[in-house]
């Protein structure tokens, strides 16, 4: 009885936390991702970085697996996938993660870049409680890293909320879906003022492929 019942238990948990042994590819993630960013991945110092437990706050390593057909070869073999999702370190409030992408059809794993906005925005009152005009997108930069990021499987998409300091009340948001083997922007959203409770918090969609 004893037996069956563990086994029920192990059978609901996610496939990312079914087995205490790390993946056998999460070494060589985690080169790929110290070899890009150093010291900004330096894992809080931890010789060897737990597996991430269920609902967890982040403070470890995930790994996600799925298949897709590319378009380029639409009625051939999926391509399988394996996303690895790396604590990189953390700080008072924030979590940064690396994501590293193995695919069938690659020889080696490779680091996932994520465009981000470029904002320009000026603050209307020395205070940085309100902006003169709604920010508005100059270009796009390409990031490695992200800030306390979460990946839904279902949904290939990986989101991120960066807090600008421990209260939250500035921060920013987005979302990239994974499409055709690269994760690719869909939304990102901003709250660049300052101030808590008064003045109300005031955030802006500064890019969205659903409008």
């Amino acid at each position: 009885m004893k037996f069956l019942l563990a086994a029920l238990l192990c059978s609901t948990l996610p496939a990312t936390t079914m087995a205490a042994e790390r993946p056998a590819g999460i070494p060589a993630a985690e080169a790929v991702a110290k070899a890009a960013f150093g010291a900004d991945c330096d894992m809080n110092g931890m010789p060897e970085v737990p597996m991430a437990e269920p609902d967890g706050e982040g403070y470890g390593h995930s790994v996600y697996s799925f298949s897709y057909k590319p378009d380029y070869d639409p009625n051939g073999p999926g391509v399988q996938v394996e996303v690895y999702q790396l604590f990189c370190g953390s700080g008072a409030y924030n979590i940064r993660h690396a994501f590293v992408l193995k695919k069938s059809d690659d020889e080696s794993p490779k680091l996932a870049a994520f465009a981000t906005p470029d904002l320009d925005y000026s603050y209307a009152d020395e205070e940085m409680s309100k902006l003169k005009a709604d920010p508005k997108v100059r270009g796009f930069r390409a990031t490695g890293l992200l800030v306390n990021a979460t990946f839904d499987l279902e949904k290939r998409t990986i989101t991120s909320h960066a807090a600008w300091r421990g209260i939250g009340d500035a921060w920013d948001s987005g979302e990239w879906v994974f499409r055709n083997g690269d994760f690719i922007l869909t939304r990102f959203e901003v709250d660049p003022t300052y101030g808590d409770p008064d003045p109300a918090a005031e955030s802006y969609v500064v890019y969205d492929v659903a409008k």
